[in-house]
């Protein structure tokens, strides 16, 4: 498959490694493709280059940058967006939206025409590639395709998660308050970035 990796800090050059380690086609996009700090990235390409060829974008960028990365991206008709953002405060202790919408929906917005999906969002860069931990960690993800969805789960599972559908694009309004429940016991109260969380199921 072919995959634009937009944003090639930790979460884009993890998730653009890990997927081509498992032999997907990946391009990162980058504002500056000829900066020799990406040499050691593979196929770097500016934003609407990387995706034109691509089947599925992953967005990876900070929030302050991503409408911005959005715009530069081009034609993104018909394409599945992976949204792996989450819409921090500068200072990572909130989200600037919430509530009556949300990060993946102003993406959507942004994008017009992509195919958007909410995943990888939930669990830091350390982890997200075959994460070592005593179960397999769950990974939730939402859209309002469901063949896009579909896609999404299947890369998902390659990186070693459980993938769990929970409905609809407009729930990625709980998935972001999730993840900022990783993101302060990561940073605040002393978990690291080596944790994830688990599904456990009981008997019907």
């Amino acid at each position: 498959m072919k995959i634009a990796i937009i944003g090639a800090g930790n979460v884009g050059s993890t998730l653009g490694g890990a997927w081509g380690n498992r032999g997907h086609h990946v391009t990162f996009g980058v504002r500056h493709p000829d900066d020799p700090k990406y040499a050691s990235l593979g196929a770097v390409a500016t934003n609407e280059s990387a995706v034109a060829s691509a089947e599925v974008v992953a967005l990876c960028t900070p929030w302050q940058s991503t409408q911005a990365a959005v715009q530069t991206c081009g034609d993104l008709t018909g394409k599945v967006l992976i949204d792996c953002t989450n819409p921090l405060t500068p200072d990572v202790a909130g989200l600037e939206v919430g509530h009556t919408t949300s990060g993946a929906e102003q993406v959507a917005a942004w994008a017009n025409g992509a195919r958007v999906c909410k995943a990888m969002n939930q669990i830091g860069a350390p982890m997200m590639d075959a994460p070592q931990l005593p179960g397999k960690p769950v990974m939730f993800i939402c859209g309002d395709d469901d063949d896009a969805k579909s896609v999404t789960a299947g890369l998902v599972d390659e990186l070693g998660f459980e993938t769990v559908d929970i409905g609809e694009l407009a729930l990625a309004r709980l998935l972001e308050p999730y993840a900022l429940l990783w993101i302060h016991l990561a940073l605040r109260r002393g978990f690291g970035p080596t944790f994830g969380f688990g599904l456990l199921r009981g008997q019907p």
